[in-house]
């Protein structure tokens, strides 16, 4: 009899482990548990400006046996669910943090968001690292948009610090340095300060309370080594890239092809600016122009077209 593979949620880290899938059949009987579609976060800020008509793609070939992880025993090895209990013997999870709840959140992201964000005339953003400053750029094509943030792209060099600040003003986004308040907010308000942990973790036993789930160099937790790790969820990833990389990972650990530990790399950045233009960012590296431009959206269409 094959073991029993739970596939939970449908991160982008997820989508790499389902393209996948039917090699990974082979070895394992696999169950999935999470939605029937999701949303590239990385194109999402494209179809707001009109550049791309869908950044959705859908779960390929797999039909869910349940939608929301509501907890996990690592100790019986089960997933609790609306539609009861599964019992695994190798676990990913893939199911991501959660937006830090000022106003709406970004994550999930939905198409449903995206509709209310192209439907809302005024926008109010809170955060001023790389998602919030594009969702600044992108919105302010056709709003009214403010943007709360102390520092404008903290992670970047201060000169480019400077003239994306520059930029986001040119464009007629009110930026507003200091502490958001909640009365301060008009129209829709969008949360874009980052992720933090969700409560079943803990109440798992996965992670310490408030805190991202720890994994050891193959992206196993910790202590329950047939537990998975990929995305946002774990405390030693960071980004899309990340995400991307690690779902890759894990396919080639599930499928025996790979005894190395995986390993972190600096991840190239690209975010939509003014139109036509990009800022690309790359360790202390930033490039901002046209071809960074060309070359987010020849990635991202790529991307979805790959997954339709």
């Amino acid at each position: 009899m094959k073991p029993v593979l739970v596939l939970a949620g449908l991160g982008h880290g997820q989508l790499e482990i389902l393209d996948r899938l039917d090699e990974i059949r082979e070895h394992y009987e696999v169950q999935f548990i999470g939605g029937r579609q999701t949303v590239y976060t990385g194109a999402f800020p494209q179809v707001i400006a009109g550049l791309m008509n869908s950044a959705t793609v859908q779960l390929p070939r797999l039909e869910p046996v349940a939608e929301r992880v509501i907890s996990i025993d690592p100790h019986q090895q089960t997933v609790q669910t609306e539609q009861g209990l599964f019992h695994y013997d190798q676990l990913v999870l893939a199911t991501g943090a959660k937006s830090r709840g000022i106003g709406t959140p970004l994550k999930p992201m939905s198409q449903a968001l995206l509709d209310r964000i192209d439907s809302s005339p005024v926008v109010t953003i809170v955060g001023g690292g790389k998602a919030g400053v594009e969702l600044a750029f992108i919105c302010a094509r056709t709003k009214n948009v403010t943007l709360y943030a102390k520092k404008i792209l903290p992670d970047v060099p201060l000169h480019r610090q400077k003239q994306i600040e520059r930029l986001l003003v040119k464009s007629g986004i009110m930026v507003v340095k200091q502490q958001f308040q909640d009365d301060a907010s008009e129209g829709l308000l969008l949360d874009a300060t980052g992720v933090v942990s969700v409560e079943w973790w803990a109440e798992s036993g996965l992670a310490k309370p408030d805190r991202f789930i720890a994994t050891d160099e193959y992206l196993r937790h910790h202590q329950f080594t047939n537990i998975y790790i990929t995305g946002d969820m774990a405390s030693c990833l960071n980004g899309g890239v990340d995400a991307v990389r690690s779902g890759r990972f894990v396919a080639k650990r599930l499928l025996g092809e790979t005894s190395q530990p995986f390993r972190r790399r600096q991840s190239m950045n690209i975010l939509l600016t003014t139109p036509g233009r990009a800022l690309l960012t790359f360790g202390q590296f930033t490039w901002h122009g046209r071809l960074p431009y060309y070359v987010k959206r020849f990635i991202d269409s790529r991307y979805v077209r790959h997954y339709k």
